[in-house]
């Protein structure tokens, strides 16, 4: 996926690949015939643990971020062009528009599908990177979020899971950090709280979020954020426990 990752981005100043442990050398080789730089990271469970460590070896201030799995529209990469030379000074990060695919089909609903943004731009003297799951980074103050408005045309294409087994094991690798981060971020929990998480996270994927629009796969996504939410409150709430004792 990488060659049409890096293909999105071209119009950058500077293009840094991180790699983390992928399979044999051809992430070198990819990097190199696109002229990028080629960073090797030691292994971590998640990207932005070395995004935080790779970030102050750019260039330029202002950052673009993508995964390896995700695609920068030809419109999307001329509305960043215009964008960043006439960014206010107080802007500290632009979302961008983002659209999930699952298994190679674009996803009309559940909590992943439909239209969607993520944090694309960085002014990395603006914010604070934080090697968590969800998190990402804090504002400075004084400093605002700028969101591009979504557009089919616009929004990043995000290869986000060949299928069922790639969505698998990416959760658990998320299961295994999520707890410590929303510690840290002063998230707590009980068991009645565990108790309603599976029925209230598969209506908000297949009703509210409309994941009846995908159909079984829709059912599928949503039957499997139940499972995830609730393993995460578990999680938690065994850490919790273990901090007391």
């Amino acid at each position: 996926m990488l060659p049409r990752a890096l293909a999105g981005i071209a119009f950058c100043d500077e293009v840094i690949v991180v790699e983390v442990c992928s399979d044999g050398d051809e992430t070198a080789a990819v990097a190199e015939r696109f002229g990028a730089r080629f960073v090797r990271h030691p292994r971590v469970r998640i990207a932005e643990a070395a995004r935080v460590t790779v970030a102050p070896e750019a260039k330029h201030d202002l950052l673009l971020v993508i995964d390896p799995d995700e695609e920068v529209p030809a419109a999307l990469a001329s509305k960043v062009g215009e964008l960043v030379r006439h960014l206010p000074d107080d802007v500290a990060a632009v979302d961008a528009p983002l659209q999930y695919y699952f298994a190679g089909k674009r996803l009309r609903g559940t909590v992943w599908g439909g239209p969607n943004r993520r944090r694309m731009l960085v002014r990395r003297s603006a914010v604070e990177l934080t090697p968590t799951v969800w998190g990402g980074m804090h504002l400075h103050d004084g400093y605002r979020l700028l969101r591009l408005p979504f557009t089919e045309e616009t929004a990043i294409i995000h290869y986000w899971s060949r299928g069922w087994r790639d969505l698998i094991e990416k959760h658990r690798r998320y299961l295994r950090q999520e707890a410590v981060d929303r510690i840290e971020a002063g998230h707590v929990t009980g068991w009645r709280e565990v108790l309603q998480t599976p029925i209230g996270s598969f209506r908000e994927s297949f009703f509210a979020k409309r994941g009846y629009l995908d159909g079984l796969t829709g059912l599928g996504l949503s039957v499997f954020w139940a499972v995830f939410r609730t393993a995460s409150e578990i999680q938690l709430l065994r850490r919790l426990q273990s901090d007391r004792l």
